[in-house]
């Protein structure tokens, strides 16, 4: 009798496994999808389209990858900065400073390196934005939410993409302490999930809709940039005022797609669609970094400073995330963290922590 009181209790925690919210991993491993479409225009010399294909590619990429995925995955290191401090705090005492700003050391050495080959990384940021926002964890949430949002909301009119980090940051530790965790694994009312998933798709088609009305009507290059001394080029200016509309309506198309998941969850055929999702989350800094040492090992190995078009890239980069998806899924099967987790889990402890699952675990 006290055994099945016992399982009742833990069905209704908030997280299932081993303390593992799972649909977070999922959130993770979404937010992987999209990254490497877009950081792959900073790593390979793309061409201007000039084939209808090349050119929708590079719509789609504007309008529906571009300040998208970034943005859920920047909210989620927010969020797991403040699992991280609540956490190691839930066994009694105060949270255990020693072991985050060392996670985050680590983490400030790994994204130095990865700068070196990834001009566009985020981990660097993150870890410094990380390690100066640790005051914050005993903020008010309405503050740390009224920052944010004021934040977000200028660095949006700006228009500057590095700038809307720390403030997605601030809003996924916000969204921590509103325990937003615990109203989706306890089961967020049906009609509540229905109603932000209207209202953001509703959100989602005026933002698309402004950023068509936005773009110029022929091709644009895949970089941006002006000429010190003279004016931007109407094609070129055009491209900049899409991409400002891209980066103030990120986190409403977000929170379209992450609402999107959270309906798919509902029905069976959903769930087990967005299950391999959990395992490429799980190793979300080992794929992160993958990304780009397959991106840049193709570019030195094969591609050299030759120009590639946006076909050739996608394809590319669509075949590294199908990889990277079977491979993270097989890994999880008899380890319990990715290859990179297990060095920043080891190196923020200190000691050897056991990679391989026991035999016989579920």
């Amino acid at each position: 009798m006290h055994i099945e009181q016992k399982d009742t209790v833990t069905q209704h925690r908030p997280a299932t496994g081993k303390g593992r919210l799972h649909f977070l991993d999922q959130f993770r491993g979404f937010a992987l999808l999209g990254l490497p479409f877009v950081n792959v225009l900073a790593l390979w010399l793309i061409a201007t389209p000039e084939t209808s294909a090349d050119f929708w590619l590079q719509r789609g990429l504007n309008f529906f990858v571009e300040a998208r995925f970034y943005t859920i995955f920047t909210f989620l290191f927010g969020l797991g900065f403040y699992m991280f401090l609540s956490r190691s705090a839930s066994s009694g005492g105060k949270p255990r400073l020693r072991l985050y700003i060392r996670r985050l050391a680590i983490l400030v050495l790994i994204g130095f390196i990865h700068q070196q080959y990834q001009s566009g990384e985020a981990l660097f940021h993150y870890a410094i934005v990380g390690l100066l926002a640790v005051p914050l964890y005993w903020a008010p949430r309405r503050v740390n939410l009224g920052i944010g949002l004021a934040g977000f909301t200028f660095a949006a009119i700006m228009g500057i993409k590095l700038l809307t980090i720390p403030f997605l940051i601030l809003l996924g530790l916000a969204a921590g302490q509103y325990r937003l965790m615990d109203i989706i694994s306890e089961g967020l009312r049906l009609s509540k999930l229905r109603m932000v998933w209207l209202l953001s798709l509703f959100g989602t088609v005026i933002a698309i809709g402004a950023m068509w009305w936005a773009a110029p009507p022929e091709s644009m290059s895949p970089f941006l940039f002006k000429i010190e001394g003279e004016s931007p080029s109407p094609t070129m200016e055009a491209a900049f005022t899409l991409a400002h509309i891209g980066i103030a309506t990120g986190p409403l198309v977000s929170v379209f797609y992450l609402s999107s998941l959270l309906m798919l969850q509902r029905a069976r055929i959903g769930a087990k669609m967005l299950y391999p999702l959990q395992a490429y989350g799980r190793m979300a800094l080992t794929n992160y970094i993958g990304q780009t040492v397959f991106l840049v090992g193709i570019q030195r190995l094969i591609l050299d400073a030759s120009p590639t078009t946006y076909v050739v890239s996608t394809l590319v980069s669509l075949g590294i995330v199908a990889f990277q998806i079977i491979a993270s899924n097989l890994w999880m099967r008899w380890f319990q963290f990715g290859p990179l987790e297990w060095l920043w889990r080891c190196g923020t402890y200190g000691s050897i922590v056991p990679i391989r699952k026991k035999t016989g675990a579920l």
